[in-house]
C-alpha cells in the first residue's frame, strides 16, 4: 500500500462523503436529533458564544449545530469530499463559518491558546496518532479550555455473536426502510488502512482518558451516551452493531 496512512484514510472517506452527506439530511430533518444535539452541546459548551473548533467536521452537522447556538466555528477535516459538502450545508445554512482540509493530528493552521473548545464526534477512532493530536488539541486550547470528545468502542469484538446478531438485524432494518441492500462503504473495505489504527487495538473509553491524561489535561469526564446507545431509537438498531458510544470531556 502506498502512501501514509492518513491519505489512504482520508481518500476513503472522501469517497463516502456522499453517503455521510444524505445521513446528516436526514438526521437536520428530524427534529428530535436536532434538538436532542443542540440541547446537548449547550450542555456541555454553555450559553455564552465560544470559538469552538469542529475537528472532522464531514459535511457539517455539528458545524450546523454550534452555529444555531451563536457560536464562532472553524471546521476541519481532512478528506476534500467532507470538507466541499460542508461548504454546501453551511452555504444553506447561511451559517458564518470557516471550513478548511486540514490533518486532525496537526492542525497546522490554528493558533496555540486560541480556542475555547474543541468537538468532534465519531472521529477520534480514525486517528492515526491519538496521542500526538491530544497533545496538540491541549496546546491550542486558551486556560479553562475543553475538549468534548463523542465517540464509540468500534470495530472491536467483531467475533462475538451480539455483533453479528446486531448486523444482521441492522442489514435487514436497512433493507426494509432503504429499500434496498446497504451499499459497502469505502472505509469499511479489506486492505485500506483502517485496520492499522491506534484506537481500535485498545479498549475505550478507558484508552482514550490514558491517553488525555498523559497529555495533560487536568480532569477528564467519561460518561455513556445515552442517547445514541438507547435501543428505543431507529439508528441503534442500524448502527449499534459497530460499538458502544460514550462522550469524553477533557479540561485544560
Amino acid at each position: 500500500m502506498s502512501g501514509t496512512l492518513f491519505e489512504h484514510i482520508e481518500k476513503a472517506w472522501s469517497a463516502d462523503a456522499g453517503g455521510y452527506d444524505q445521513a446528516i439530511q436526514k438526521q437536520l430533518s428530524n427534529k428530535k436529533d436536532v434538538k436532542h444535539w443542540q440541547d446537548e452541546l449547550q450542555l456541555v459548551l454553555g450559553e455564552k458564544p465560544l470559538h469552538v473548533l469542529d475537528v472532522g467536521c464531514g459535511p457539517g452537522f455539528f458545524t450546523i449545530m454550534l452555529a444555531r447556538l451563536k457560536h464562532n466555528v472553524t471546521s476541519v477535516d481532512g478528506a476534500e469530499g467532507m470538507v466541499k459538502r460542508a461548504r454546501i450545508n453551511t452555504k444553506k445554512e447561511a451559517a458564518n463559518t470557516k471550513i478548511y482540509k486540514s490533518d486532525a493530528v496537526l492542525l497546522d493552521k490554528e493558533k496555540e491558546g486560541s480556542l475555547d473548545a474543541i468537538v468532534s464526534r465519531d472521529v477520534v477512532w480514525t486517528l492515526y496518532d491519538p496521542e500526538k493530536a491530544f497533545i496538540r488539541w491541549k496546546n491550542l486550547l486558551k486556560t479553562g479550555g475543553k475538549i468534548v470528545i463523542y465517540d464509540g468502542d468500534y470495530r472491536r469484538d467483531r467475533s462475538s455473536l451480539r455483533y453479528h446478531l446486531l448486523k444482521l438485524i441492522s442489514g435487514l432494518i436497512n433493507f426494509f426502510t432503504e429499500g434496498k441492500p446497504r451499499k459497502k462503504q469505502q472505509h469499511s473495505s479489506v486492505g485500506n488502512g483502517f485496520e492499522k489504527l491506534p484506537m481500535i487495538r485498545h479498549r475505550r473509553p478507558q484508552y482514550d482518558q490514558e491517553l488525555l491524561l498523559k497529555a495533560g489535561f487536568s480532569k477528564v469526564e467519561v460518561t455513556k451516551d445515552c442517547f445514541r446507545n438507547s435501543p428505543l431509537r431507529l439508528e441503534f438498531w442500524k448502527y449499534g452493531y459497530q460499538g458502544k458510544k460514550f462522550r469524553i470531556i477533557a479540561y485544560k
